[in-house]
């Protein structure tokens, strides 16, 4: 079964902008709520105090209205009534004598049907206090000015910004809180669907996601993946079927063909005769061994080969495929060189070994006079790679050459059927890893490497 990396669960970039994005919407939301509560308060407040004015303001005119300005007088200096209140302002000017309660010196209030905020002096060292005032002509000529101290929104918004700073601090612990469970929350979801649509990709077609009939977005998308995988897996399933039938049904008639032109070979005894049926054998051997190759290849994809992997030495397999090919290397005039370093990976080591075969037998067929084998480890993964200084095969067609019955121009006259390289890949997928093809290694950068990279 493949060997699959599993994802970083730590948040990526698009979930930290996600959460940075619901932390300031929540904060500027708390803050939203905060001034609009400050304002309403202020309002409040405000107008408390407004009708506070006016009332005071009704009592004196009634008063005077009843008693004349001697009544008003009497009031205003004796702080009766409503104007007992020691936030109350009383000034009565324009006359012989004034009048003050609670005020040295008359605030400039325009006449106005509602109060104004002034700023009231009580002497001199006190600071100047914002109030809410208002003026009226009396019928005698004299101005009437009556207000109510403190109504100032300095101090509130003093007395505001102390609760408000705790409520901020409290706001943003909360924002940022909820915001991260939101960004992991959403980051384990997704990391779950990226993991079996990863497990699909990799040819595992019965992996599926648990259905929460939940009705949210999430729901949905895990119900559409596992009907595209069941539709996906039902397809692959017909299409393995109908591949390994034929080529099982295809195995007896080119048995059967070996067989006859074995028996035509003991019969005759022309040259020319027994040079076709020569051709037509390795044809049909050939022909046999792609059959096989492919049903290989179905086998390994469909998870049918047993789990065999254990902990393996790379530069000990290599070695091993180096001395098995070296005959056939100085027989084709090849030199045949390794450069190994100890890598240590969780492998098949038989089907390792098929892999790198069919690396070599590729080197050795197309035309290269020097093939270097060599493995290397680095701090996540391993790798095996074949060079050669052949042909090579040009960086546009490179993702075709691994396709299954690929054959590239260069090697249509030559014998074989275009799975080797598939096989390769298939093999390196199986225990999570890839193959890449690049340039050769060599001062000029020609012929191919073909590298295996595995996970440590």
């Amino acid at each position: 079964m493949p060997w699959l990396n599993r994802p970083s669960r730590r948040l990526s970039p698009t979930m930290l902008w996600l959460v940075a994005a619901v932390f300031v919407l929540q904060l500027m939301s708390s803050a939203a709520a905060i001034f609009f509560l400050r304002g309403q308060m202020v309002d409040v407040v405000r107008a408390d105090r407004v009708r506070q004015v006016l009332d005071v303001r009704d009592d004196l005119l009634a008063t005077y209205q009843r008693g004349g300005r001697a009544a008003l007088a009497q009031v205003i200096t004796g702080q009766q009534g409503s104007a007992a209140d020691p936030t109350v302002f009383i000034a009565l000017t324009g006359g012989a004598t004034p009048l003050f309660s609670n005020v040295v010196t008359v605030p400039a209030v325009p006449v106005a049907p509602r109060p104004e905020p002034v700023m009231v002096h009580l002497g001199h060292g006190i600071a100047d206090i914002e109030s809410m005032a208002i003026a009226r002509r009396m019928p005698d000529g004299e101005q009437l000015v009556v207000g109510v101290m403190g109504a100032t929104e300095s101090r509130f918004n003093l007395a505001f910004a102390t609760a408000g700073g705790l409520t901020i601090v409290v706001a943003v612990a909360l924002a940022l809180a909820s915001a991260l469970l939101l960004g992991v929350e959403i980051s384990r979801r997704t990391h779950a669907i990226a993991q079996t649509a990863e497990a699909l990709g990799a040819g595992n077609f019965g992996a599926r996601l648990p259905e929460r009939r939940s009705g949210d977005g999430f729901d949905h998308l895990r119900l559409q993946m596992n009907r595209m995988a069941e539709r996906i897996d039902a397809l692959v399933s017909e299409l393995g079927a109908v591949s390994v039938s034929l080529a099982h049904d295809l195995r007896s008639p080119v048995a059967r063909l070996s067989a006859a032109i074995d028996t035509a070979l003991e019969r005759v005894d022309d040259p020319g005769a027994i040079d076709a049926l020569q051709a037509a054998r390795e044809n049909a051997d050939g022909l046999h061994r792609m059959l096989e190759t492919a049903l290989e290849i179905t086998r390994l994809e469909g998870g049918a080969v047993p789990d065999r992997r254990v902990a393996i030495d790379l530069a000990q397999v290599m070695q091993d495929m180096s001395e098995l090919y070296e005959p056939l290397a100085e027989m084709s005039g090849v030199l045949l060189q390794t450069r190994l370093a100890t890598a240590v990976v969780i492998a098949d080591r038989e089907l390792l070994s098929r892999a790198i075969a069919n690396l070599i037998d590729n080197a050795l067929k197309y035309g290269a006079r020097e093939v270097l084998l060599t493995t290397r480890e680095a701090a996540t993964y391993a790798e095996i790679a074949v060079s050669d200084d052949g042909p090579g095969i040009p960086p546009d067609q490179r993702t075709r050459a691994v396709e299954r019955f690929v054959r590239l121009d260069n090697a249509r006259t030559l014998p074989g059927g275009g799975l080797g390289l598939a096989m390769v890949s298939v093999v390196a997928r199986l225990h999570g890893g890839t193959l890449t093809l690049t340039d050769g290694v060599g001062p000029t950068h020609r012929g191919l490497q073909a590298i295996i990279r595995l996970p440590r």
